[in-house]
């Protein structure tokens, strides 16, 4: 258990963090919570409770995932740490001549077709209740079958993320595609009032249709024949031979030992080694628990997840691509030393990748008391993923396919059948091979950075964990540009401008939906006293509960 003071209160936290000895829940919205409190107050475990959750948010969350997306978990089954990953490859059609004939430069654009990938994340809910779970898939889903039947009330938060994300996406959508857009966010011709009972009964055919077929409908049934009718109807690529084969991943984990504890990651192609690359550079460092958000602490933190990021960005990708350089190279300790010698504690860097020697999101988790804990996310990459929507079961698809690289010979080069960069991570906290709990910062690139973030103001800085959450962040953008939140010491801000960050200072707590960049997370740890402590992110509507 990592140690922190439970009277402390470094920031004006909104909120105060959990206790529970039963079992606890944590998501980005209070109605997710309570499906996965379903499921542990009736019998169930855990992991039923995160996929109970899993299959909620789509329904009250659907800028932030979608049943079109994927999802990665990290679990803690009663002595062993497993890994999931979930993520969907492009079609067979996304050659070479294809991107050329369209004229993409550097990257696929965000919204149509083009960016679409399989969704993965049904065939992860079913792996892992039959892997880990112990309630049928039918049980955990009702619901949110419940909620999207008989409505819901929208929250501002979410509410704020509809008109937007629609006048940025509508100009890569066809006619055809808007309209089918906005009959299922905009039935009226205009977008739901915060309080207003929204329904989406298409959603809930399309749970049913899951069920009766334990997700193959997804996957060669009649949900991937109604997406390859619309992708003939409207402009994609899909054939459904491209649905065929396609499963989860398991596999171990990646582990890096920072000050006694391992901060747990998935493997590529995921993001989470950058976090690890970063606090591999990091932990040669000394910082003491006074230190967060000082000059000097805020700066090397910045540098090594700028490292981490030039890294992460020129290497990792789907690892059947991953040839030249693997995870071991970039998490060698030989290597993080040559990383950190590079860092000017002065003066600011625009990082390139090193050379290493060869050898939208919805964040949830929960534990129980039978020996289970589940850090797990889901989404579909941007605020209502491609926009692209299958009307007869109101499924949007993902837009993974837009952190491809159109960049010949990288190794995330945008290509058929092959699965892209993913930025949703989910970690995990170990020490002396036992679980201290799960965590997650959601956002888009700001999550690896999250977690370096909560990792060290825990083991660090000694904050509980609603402190860890409520802490000011920043968030790289580009070169030496760094969002970072009004809440920082403004001496910090006017030290870190000094030496050549460039800062746009915000306030989280300001704006819609997706307005800010610094993402919202949560957090569930076990105590010293074999008890349950959690928090969770203050910056959305995030939920925790205990029993």
């Amino acid at each position: 258990m990592v140690k922190f003071d439970p009277y402390s209160y470094k920031f004006n936290s909104r909120r105060r963090s959990v206790y529970a000895k039963n079992g606890m829940v944590a998501s980005s919205h209070p109605l997710a919570s309570e499906a996965g409190m379903r499921m542990l107050e009736t019998g169930g475990n855990a992991i039923d409770a995160c996929v109970a959750m899993a299959i909620m948010l789509p329904v009250v969350e659907p800028a932030a995932t979608t049943f079109g997306s994927d999802n990665f978990a990290i679990i803690w089954n009663e002595d062993k740490l497993h890994g999931m990953s979930s993520s969907g490859w492009s079609p067979r059609g996304l050659t070479e001549e294809y991107i050329k004939s369209k004229g993409y430069q550097g990257k696929i654009p965000m919204g149509g077709w083009d960016c679409t990938t399989l969704p993965g994340c049904v065939k992860g809910w079913v792996n892992l209740l039959e892997k880990f779970g112990t309630k049928t898939l039918a049980e955990v889903a009702a619901p949110a079958i419940e909620a999207a039947e008989e409505g819901f009330p929208i929250s501002p938060y979410v509410q704020g993320s509809f008109v937007k994300w629609r006048n940025i996406l509508k100009g890569n959508l066809n006619e055809e595609q808007l309209k089918n857009f906005d009959d299922l966010f905009f039935p009226n011709g205009q977008p739901p009032k915060p309080g207003q009972l929204v329904k989406y009964p298409a959603m809930a055919k399309f749970l049913r249709e899951v069920i009766a077929t334990n997700g193959d409908t997804v996957y060669g049934g009649d949900v991937a024949k109604a997406i390859v009718r619309e992708s003939k109807k409207t402009g994609g690529l899909w054939e459904l031979e491209d649905f065929e084969g396609f499963d989860s991943v398991f596999h171990d984990p990646l582990r890096v030992n920072y000050r006694g504890y391992e901060i747990c990651e998935l493997p590529p192609n995921g993001q989470g080694i950058t976090a690890l690359i970063a606090l591999n550079i990091l932990k040669g460092y000394e910082f003491g628990p006074n230190d967060f958000g000082t000059p000097r602490a805020t700066h090397i933190q910045m540098e090594a997840l700028k490292a981490a990021f030039a890294d992460a960005k020129a290497y990792v990708a789907d690892p059947d691509y991953m040839t030249k350089v693997t995870c071991d190279h970039l998490l060698n300790p030989k290597y993080a030393d040559l990383r950190r010698e590079m860092i000017d504690e002065n003066v600011a860097q625009d990082w390139k990748a090193g050379e290493p020697d060869s050898c939208d999101t919805c964040y949830f988790c929960a534990a129980d008391t039978n020996g289970h804990m589940i850090s797990m996310i889901q989404s579909c990459y941007n605020p209502f993923g491609s926009a692209v929507v299958i009307p007869e079961y109101g499924l949007v698809l993902q837009a993974r396919g837009a952190t491809f690289t159109v960049e010949d010979g990288h190794p995330n080069n945008a290509g058929p059948h092959k699965r892209p960069y993913q930025t949703i991570i989910p970690a995990f906290l170990m020490k002396d091979g036992k679980p201290v709990g799960p965590f997650g910062v959601m956002g888009g690139y700001m999550q690896p950075q999250g977690h370096v973030m909560v990792a060290m103001n825990l083991i660090d800085y000694h904050m509980n964990p609603q402190e860890a959450l409520d802490a000011p962040r920043f968030c790289w953008q580009a070169g030496t540009n760094f969002d970072i939140e009004d809440h920082y010491n403004p001496a910090t801000l006017e030290a870190l401008e000094f030496k050549g960050h460039k800062l746009n200072v915000m306030n989280a707590y300001t704006g819609g939906y997706c307005d800010r960049p610094f993402g919202r997370g949560q957090i569930i740890l076990l105590t010293d006293e074999n008890t349950l402590v959690g928090g969770s992110d203050g910056r959305g509507d995030g939920c925790i509960i205990g029993k």
